[in-house]
């Protein structure tokens, strides 16, 4: 009988990119003056601390099997396709709806701020910084031996702990400090992650929830730490090693329950949110926008409200629109044209 698909991958994009849109939820209702600081102190960093180190450990894991597939040349060009193609479109949009104003006036920009892409708008920093890193893991192919593998990630490890909490509003730059999670991604591999998840017991996995669960939460409640992509005070030695612990044990933390919610049944919608994680993450700061101007607009100003709601059509709207989207002609908002993508498929157009 053949092997059912493992769903760990699927659930884990599922988990955190409802953790980004939550996160996303309670800056803009913290923006808006809905909800205090103490309630947004007390969860962001938690979720700052794990939630795209997660998705940098993810978008690793099928690198070297892109490459082995379509060959190193042909690969970064589909990305770069891609990664370029969704960064300039949804800069044009996100940002472009600043310049209209309205729902998205809180934050208004001028006609000019459209020029200076070199500047990432909210959320897109992700896109070129992993074509970045995707070209860095594809040329020095850390998989082919372990003198390179390890070197790599030696090498963006100690880089990352040198900008680890600084948040540079410059591409490629912001999101340096999550590098070494793609490279370990790239060297895991899903095929590997996959065979490992299925020969690990309930009991194994169990117990990494429990210890890595444990130092998370010591961290979030106990420490003084520094996150990595986001601007933090303090970045001595000290809130540098928590930041770090609590990182890789979210990490692992968000792996290990993947892996035992994909033995169960009942999943498979986290699995589909998963599926659809990058059209979840260019869409839902507009959505979350219009969400909150729609509740402000009928009187709602509770902050537990805004969040759950916000969350929720952050999460779900995108979903909607990328399956509209689909239908009608308009996939290019979420995919390069299809006569590009099958000029660098090497089809005919």
């Amino acid at each position: 009988m053949a092997r059912s698909r493992d769903l760990t991958v699927d659930i884990a994009k599922g988990i955190t990119i409802v953790l980004i849109v939550l996160s996303h939820a309670i800056v803009g209702v913290w923006h808006a003056e809905t909800v205090d600081d103490e309630a947004r102190g007390a969860l962001m960093p938690a979720l700052y601390l794990v939630h795209i180190v997660v998705f940098a450990f993810l978008s690793g894991l099928f690198v070297a099997r892109g490459v082995e597939k379509s060959g190193a040349a042909r690969y970064l060009a589909s990305r770069a396709a891609l990664f370029v193609w969704l960064y300039l479109l949804w800069t044009l949009l996100q940002r472009g709806a600043r310049v209209i104003g309205g729902p998205f006036s809180a934050n208004q920009a001028s006609p000019l701020e459209l020029l200076t892409v070199w500047r990432p708008e909210g959320q897109l920093w992700f896109l070129p910084w992993l074509l970045a890193a995707t070209v860095l893991v594809v040329l020095a192919r850390p998989w082919a031996s372990a003198l390179r593998g390890w070197g790599l990630l030696v090498a963006t490890s100690v880089m990352a702990l040198l900008v680890w909490g600084w948040e540079p509003n410059v591409v490629v730059v912001q999101g340096l400090a999550i590098t070494p999670f793609f490279v370990a991604g790239a060297l895991v591999r899903g095929d590997r992650l996959s065979e490992l998840v299925r020969r690990l017991g309930v009991a194994a996995l169990t117990a990494a929830v429990v210890v890595a669960g444990g130092l998370y939460a010591l961290v979030v409640t106990v420490a003084h730490f520094a996150m990595p992509t986001a601007a933090s005070p303090d970045r001595s030695p000290v809130p540098l090693a928590w930041g770090v612990l609590g990182s890789v044990s979210g990490l692992v933390l968000v792996l290990a329950v993947s892996a035992l919610l994909a033995r169960s049944v009942g999943t498979g919608a986290v699995a589909a949110l998963g599926r659809r994680s990058m059209e979840i993450y260019l869409g839902h700061i507009l959505v979350g926008s219009l969400t909150r101007a729609a509740l402000v607009e009928v009187g709602v100003s509770d902050g537990l409200v805004h969040l759950v709601v916000g969350t929720v059509t952050g999460v779900l709207v995108p979903v909607l629109v990328w399956w509209v989207a689909t239908r009608v002609g308009a996939g290019w908002l979420f995919a390069p044209p299809k006569g590009v993508e099958r000029r660098l498929a090497g089809r005919p157009v």
